[in-house]
């Protein structure tokens, strides 16, 4: 069934490449990537290990001519979908573009939210927050945004599929959305990434989520320092929220080492005092902490190939304060990727 999807995105793809573009312009993107890992955690009972793969991606892209352009990434796993035979697709969207400075966009895509770990492909984020975790960031829906005339800010509004419908198990007809507003900028070494979200979570009650993104970038090192703060109502203010940080040293093009670190906690008492999980992004009353560091290495500057290492500390506190988990995660793995239009392309 999914073969026959993807021919057929294929086909309608390629309706409007005779008569407005090359095939080289709507297939100019064409790849597949993988990476694996070995992991180690510690804990006071039987050590858990083993090697197990952590993502198979298909990426194509073009240009359709007239302003239009598409993207499509399929997650490969052997998990059906659940919704719809969309669940699997983390994008395939519809893109036009009727000047420089404007951009409409339509389909399956990540929800525009800030914070530059969120923001990364999530085959290149290692030990990443509860949140990034627990929330379903790849919806459906509709997206505007306008782009400065240099093309270092980029402001995007945009409506989706709330993502409660994936975490209470609902079809995509539940009628419950999200709206985002994200910007995106440049100044020098600075650069941000800054959202607000109001996202639905029983009809006509929201959960606000705010990140905010700030990363800066030099010649042999960069930061970012992301903060995530999220409330189930107007008195929920100053409980919920994290804070994640990763820094990079380079000491060559091809090797690097990271440090990176992590504080989230949900103290709200809407959540504590209801039944039911409200926030479904962190477990009510809960504290987690995560540190570590590693390294990337391409070896002999082969950027198709990227070998990584890491160890990291990861905590948990319980709503009576009760510490529940406390052990290390060593990992080892590798990541390595075909570039088929480049290939097609020499």
């Amino acid at each position: 069934m999914k073969t026959r999807i993807i021919t057929l995105f294929f086909l309608l793809a390629l309706l409007p490449v005779q008569a407005q573009t090359t095939w080289g312009d709507a297939f100019n993107r064409f790849k597949i990537e993988a990476r694996a890992d070995g992991e180690l955690f510690t804990t006071d009972s039987t050590p858990q290990f083993g090697f197990h793969g952590k993502y198979f991606n298909l990426k194509l892209g073009g240009e359709l001519g007239g302003g239009f352009s598409y993207y499509f990434m399929q997650r490969l796993v052997a998990n059906p979908g659940t919704v719809m035979f969309f669940d699997n697709t983390d994008f395939l969207y519809l893109d036009y573009k009727p000047t420089a400075n404007w951009r409409l966009r339509f389909g399956k895509d990540a929800m525009a939210m800030g914070g530059f770990e969120y923001d990364a492909a999530p085959i290149d984020v290692y030990f990443p927050t509860t949140l990034w975790n627990s929330i379903y960031c790849f919806q459906l829906g509709l997206s505007g945004a306008y782009i400065s005339d240099d093309g270092n800010h980029t402001l995007v509004a945009q409506v989706t599929n709330s993502p409660y419908i994936n975490s209470n198990g609902w079809n995509y007809d539940a009628g419950l959305v999200s709206y985002n507003l994200c910007w995106y900028g440049n100044v020098g070494h600075w650069h941000t990434i800054w959202s607000s979200s109001m996202i639905e979570r029983e009809w006509s009650k929201f959960m606000n989520l705010t990140m905010i993104g700030n990363k800066f970038t030099f010649e042999k090192w960069d930061i970012y320092i992301d903060f995530m703060h999220h409330a189930l109502a107007i008195n929920d203010w100053g409980k919920n929220f994290g804070v994640v940080s990763c820094a990079n040293y380079y000491f060559t093009p091809d090797f690097n080492i990271f440090v990176k670190g992590m504080f989230e906690q949900n103290k709200s008492e809407v959540d504590l005092n209801s039944a039911v999980a409200l926030d479904h992004l962190l477990l009510a009353g809960h504290t987690y902490v995560r540190y570590g560091l590693g390294f990337e290495w391409y070896p002999k500057g082969m950027k198709n190939v990227r070998l990584h290492t890491y160890a990291c500390r990861m905590q948990e506190w319980d709503v009576s304060n009760t510490m529940t988990e406390d052990c290390w995660n060593f990992n080892i793995g590798a990541t390595w990727s075909v570039d088929y239009y480049q290939l097609f392309k020499k």
